[in-house]
């Protein structure tokens, strides 16, 4: 076997990770760089790509030199992204036209009304749901506000390819399958750009990158000691399910970040299913591998506002003995970010029941705690009401740490759910995927290479059961009162 290491890097919405991965699997050096916050204003949430791009190039940095250190090649190095988070840029010169425009951003939400009765076709040509959350509508607002826009420099693309092309200076902007696939624009069946979603978005005419596989030799980046290949560019999901080994059809998979994602490997199979996504977890030059996904838009948010808004705990490591502690049946039901899989509700309310004199912190911060695993069973029941059964979950993310949370999603899915002892899992998963593209690892090497952690048994819970349906009551009556 071919003697050095790989760098996985995961560019997220508040850091960018890194980690040096062994040829054996094993996880040698990691380095992180937090981001400034997002500008918020109203529906809009825009970040620097210049601020991202410079921590990429910092973390990829840092991991060769402490390759280098060690007397170890770079073998390869693979990109993980914020999927959906795009912008306009110069494609002769790579700037900035642009901010970058979140994923969380639905500054789009009033043009897509304006589509609602051509929704059952787009969901057919491009495997997703209407909604602002995915590049098509932003792409419409910066070709609507950008005054460059008709500029035949200028591109229209994800956070991912504006990076590859930043970092590779390949003249021609790129994007893989995965990343290509959340703007909305790409044929889910054909993977190509899609004309009639072009048209319907108002989109003909402007310049889109060109597409690739995920697994492949995008270009030579920059590093201390002279050049590595990059070999991989994926969504930070799909790359985190390759980290899990979420790699054979019936696998599921869960990740817990800023927002959550329960995610199925369906095989070479389309399998799309009402309320969720169809998507490609990686391709390659002669294949492609597909997901059924659903997401939770606020998960690691959801706590961040009951700590630092509410000022209910002080620190995360005391979320899980506040769950343990509580004692009375409060159900929250938070519509922060608004709703995901397989529901869609953007501007829906928070609301909360069962609050007695009785009630104290911990009930409420169970209630949001117990609020996230109701929304992964929604998606669940979505996936089997497809026909498709879960065999198992694998779990990772800065919130798998919470075994409170972790075993009452096991409850609550009727599932075994497994949790990763590494934490970032879609670096590794990138990484894991630049040494597919290498030759090092093949799909069935990378399933044995990624370890397991402590696995939790579903157990019979009926105050969790009891709470999931009247958190079910809460959803319908908070959408109806919204509607007076």
């Amino acid at each position: 076997m071919t003697q050095g290491c790989f760098i996985g890097i995961d560019q997220g919405s508040s850091s960018t990770k890194a980690l040096v991965l062994g040829t054996e699997g094993q996880v040698v050096f990691s380095t992180r760089k937090n981001l400034g916050p997002p500008y918020r204003e109203g529906l809009q949430v825009e970040q620097d790509p210049i601020e991202i791009l410079t921590s990429v190039t910092d973390v990829l940095n840092e991991s060769a030199q402490a390759i280098s250190s060690a007397g170890q090649a770079v073998l390869g190095v693979g990109l993980s992204c914020q999927r959906s988070s795009c912008l306009a840029w110069n494609e002769s010169t790579g700037e900035p036209l642009s901010p970058l425009i979140s994923w969380r951003d639905t500054r789009g939400v009033d043009f897509l009304d304006t589509l609602s009765a051509r929704e059952a076709r787009i969901f057919d040509l491009s495997g997703l749901p209407l909604t602002p959350y995915y590049s098509a509508s932003k792409f419409r607002w910066l070709k609507e506000n950008i005054p460059a826009a008709q500029l035949e420099s200028t591109v229209f693309g994800t956070l991912s390819s504006f990076l590859v092309q930043r970092l590779t200076g390949d003249p021609r902007a790129v994007i893989d399958h995965t990343n290509a696939a959340r703007t909305q624009l790409l044929n889910i069946l054909s993977l190509e750009w899609d004309k009639e979603l072009m048209e319907i978005f108002s989109l003909s005419g402007i310049r889109l990158p060109a597409i690739r596989p995920t697994v492949h030799a995008f270009g030579p980046v920059q590093i201390p000691s002279g050049k590595a290949p990059l070999l991989a560019c994926a969504g930070d999901q799909q790359a985190a399910m390759t980290g899990l080994g979420v790699l054979e059809k019936g696998d599921g998979g869960i990740n817990y970040g800023t927002g959550g994602f329960l995610m199925v490997n369906t095989g070479s199979e389309l399998a799309p299913a009402k309320g969720l996504m169809a998507s490609i977890q990686y391709s390659t030059d002669a294949d492609q591998y597909y997901l059924l996904e659903g997401s939770v838009n606020a998960v690691g948010d959801a706590l961040e506002w009951l700590r630092n808004r509410l000022h209910l705990f002080g620190d995360y490591a005391e979320v899980d003995d506040l769950c343990w502690k509580a004692a009375t049946d409060v159900v929250a039901f938070l519509g922060i970010n608004g709703t995901g899989a397989p529901h869609w509700e953007s501007g829906i309310s928070t609301a909360m029941h069962g609050l007695t004199t009785e009630s104290t912190s911990a009930d409420i911060v169970r209630g949001a705690v117990e609020n996230i695993t109701f929304f992964m069973e929604d998606i669940a029941e979505a996936i089997r009401e497809a026909g498709i059964e879960p065999r198992s979950f694998s779990i990772s993310g800065g919130l798998s740490s919470l075994e409170y949370l972790i075993q009452v999603q096991a409850d609550i899915l009727l599932k075994s759910i497994t949790v990763s002892p590494e934490k970032e899992v879609s670096a590794m998963g990138a990484a894991l995927l630049a040494g597919m593209q290498q030759g090092t690892w093949s799909a069935k090497d990378i399933k044995k290479l990624v370890s397991a952690g402590e696995t939790f048994a579903p157990a019979k819970n009926p105050g969790v059961e009891r709470r999931y349906r009247r958190w079910k009551v809460l959803h319908r009556v908070t959408r109806e009162i919204d509607r007076i």
